[in-house]
């Protein structure tokens, strides 16, 4: 879907973006730093900013105006004012391909290595064991070689951040978690203690992704190192988060909370006193309980909610101005596996009542937080956006 850009978290001690790429857009032959130029042993990248082949850096307004991987509210400003195009969302099987071929290209071009390739991916970049030189030199090679603009090259309404981001998780060659031995996993505590929670830096030991590691030891062990429960929820656990959400939110209806955004799953947790991480108890209230509170099983005619996905759409196309307005029986025609519009009727009462205060709320009003909150969820990535929808919609 097309929007403007949110926060993006960056990861301090995992990227080397920040300092090491963020000028690329300013740096010119007059710039450079000729004094570790010299020395370095990237120095043959001297030539690269006269020399680069320009059709394979990107020429897209967002990236010119945009080239780096780090956004903050300076960036925003610029993408409002100059009113950018950005997608958001999964890379379609085909930005994939593209992503693929251009990161295969430029390590191909400048030969790199399984160290280099780590390196430009942001993991370990700012590690003890390379010394300030070398941190500088390799810095000065990702900036003459335009590597940002390169990686981007055919993503024109994809931000750079997006597309290094997706860069990092895809081509990455560090161990998962899974991969490293039970020895290994109980090393975890003993690097915890002596360096605290810098996952780059622990990660490094194992040449494991950083981020993934964090992931796992948050998920499995408590702040004391002890290990949560885990397997299948009991119908106690259940009832105790579901009393404690009720008691946080200050509400006895959670059915409004099904698109809640920002829940203090922490504070919920504790308060109910179960022995699983903050991680687990969001998942658990996000892709099962938040479901059977908006009772959307007791939709008729085996809907679907990809059905519920079709319907939101159709009514936003069809534009009624209001809920009296809305011809059902026109409606009905695209749901061949409803019985009847009132049956129909039913299942879009059920739908909407998961709208935060809806009885106080215009159809409008309604009908925008749906296609807004819940459409998104049932975008296909391996589609252009809303192409499903639109084909559904026109038969």
């Amino acid at each position: 879907m097309i929007d403007t850009f949110d926060d993006k978290k960056v990861s301090k001690n995992d990227s080397i973006v920040e300092n090491g790429v963020k000028n690329t857009a300013n740096i010119t032959n007059n710039a450079l730093n000729t004094q570790f130029v010299t020395n370095s042993v990237y120095s043959d990248c001297d030539k690269s900013i006269d020399n680069t082949n320009t059709t394979l850096l990107s020429d897209s307004q967002l990236h010119r105006l945009i080239p780096y991987a780090f956004i903050g509210q300076k960036e925003k400003k610029i993408i409002n004012e100059n009113n950018l195009k950005v997608i958001k969302g999964m890379l379609s099987k085909h930005e994939l391909k593209i992503l693929k071929q251009n990161w295969d290209k430029f390590c191909d071009d400048y030969e790199c290595d399984e160290n280099t390739k780590t390196r430009l991916l942001g993991y370990f970049a700012l590690s003890d064991n390379y010394t300030k030189q070398e941190r500088k030199s390799f810095r000065y090679f990702m900036r003459s070689s335009q590597f940002l603009l390169r990686l981007a090259n055919g993503l024109p309404n994809r931000s750079i951040c997006d597309v290094y981001h997706y860069a990092r998780s895809k081509f990455n060659t560090l161990k998962q978690p899974k991969e490293l031995s039970d020895e290994i996993k109980v090393q975890l505590k003993q690097l915890l203690s002596l360096y605290g929670r810098k996952w780059s830096k622990i990660s490094e030991k194992f040449m494991c992704n950083p981020q993934s590691l964090q992931v796992y030891y948050d998920t499995n062990y408590d702040k004391n190192g002890e290990p949560y429960d885990r397997g299948k929820w009991s119908i106690d656990e259940d009832r105790r988060l579901l009393s404690s959400m009720k008691r946080v939110l200050n509400t006895d209806d959670l059915k409004q909370h099904v698109f809640t955004k920002n829940i203090p799953y922490k504070q919920i947790k504790e308060l109910a006193e179960i022995n699983r991480s903050e991680f687990i108890v969001a998942n658990r209230w996000y892709k099962h309980l938040r479901w059977s509170v908006a009772q959307w099983d007791q939709l008729e005619d085996q809907w679907t909610h990809k059905d519920t996905a079709r319907l939101i759409y159709c009514l936003i196309r069809y534009d009624f101005t209001d809920e009296s307005d809305i011809d059902w029986d026109v409606i009905k025609e695209k749901f061949a596996n409803i019985s009847s519009f009132n049956a129909l009727m039913r299942n879009w009462r059920l739908i909407k009542q998961t709208v935060p205060s809806f009885e106080s709320k215009s159809y409008k009003q309604i009908i925008h937080f749906l296609y807004d909150n819940l459409l998104p969820q049932y975008l296909n990535p391996d589609d252009d956006g809303l192409k499903e929808f639109e084909i559904f919609f026109d038969n």
